[in-house]
């Protein structure tokens, strides 16, 4: 099998191209914690939200963030928190940059997480569509995985805001994902990273992987059992199909 009907089948296993653009937005239930959080002293940042996913127009929104009454903004280049009033409590462009200082290896504000937690919502509630992305090459590569059959690997452009460059996400014969490997480079160059799915949810004819755990990958071959640097809880999933056709998607530059 070549790489192209691999992907094909992926895209088909998870709903088909034709139904993903019609999608308008997703909405779900959101409790996510763990190490990683914790050692950014973010640990109860992501409890409880309410969140809104529009995968074409890059939007990512976190009801009850910071506060019952306030809610955070992500797009790729600019992040955001307001009020139950729509007045702007703060905000920061170009966020990503902010990671390159020394103090993001120890402490995180409220719009350090607000980033990463938008920027990786968006991934992955959008795969395996994401990999259609302009720019982004996939090869299929044999997995190393037992419980996996197949795996491919992408590489994302630098506009594309994502975990790394290099990517890689394990199969398993009914070409669902079962594990997702990455480099997080918000949080540093050796923070390698085995996103275990254990649970995924058909919404809408939509599949989505509503329980993760994040580990350790040690050289990027051997999964660490602990800490759990993240674990994340998606619940009360529901698609909003566009009544007219989409705008067009977000271009990267």
């Amino acid at each position: 099998m070549n790489t192209g009907d691999l992907l094909e089948q992926v895209v088909e296993a998870h709903g088909g191209r034709s139904r993903w653009q019609t999608v308008e937005s997703i909405e779900a239930s959101l409790s996510s914690g763990g190490f990683a959080f914790a050692s950014r002293l973010q640990p109860f940042a992501l409890l409880g939200l309410k969140i809104r996913v529009n995968p074409h127009g890059c939007q990512v929104v976190l009801e009850g963030f910071c506060r019952d009454d306030c809610r955070g903004i992500w797009t790729p280049n600019h992040v955001q928190i307001r009020n139950a009033n729509d007045v702007l409590v703060c905000e920061r462009q170009e966020p990503r940059k902010q990671f390159r200082r020394w103090v993001k290896q120890f402490r995180w504000d409220k719009l350090d997480i607000l980033y990463f937690a938008g920027y990786a919502l968006w991934n992955y509630l959008s795969f395996p569509f994401i990999l259609d992305l302009p720019g982004v090459a996939v090869a299929e590569k044999e997995s190393a995985n037992a419980q996996a059959s197949s795996q491919l690997v992408a590489s994302f452009p630098h506009s594309v805001p994502t975990h790394s460059a290099t990517q890689s996400f394990h199969l398993d014969a009914s070409h669902l994902l079962v594990r997702h490997d990455y480099t997080a480079d918000v949080i540093g160059s050796w923070a390698h990273a085995a996103n275990c799915c254990l649970a995924s949810e058909q919404v809408d004819g939509l599949r989505f992987y509503t329980r993760r755990k994040v580990y350790p990958l040690l050289r990027q071959r051997t999964v660490l059992p602990f800490p759990i640097l993240v674990w994340i809880e998606l619940d009360d999933i529901k698609v909003k199909m566009a009544e007219s056709p989409p705008p067009p998607a977000v271009h990267f530059e």
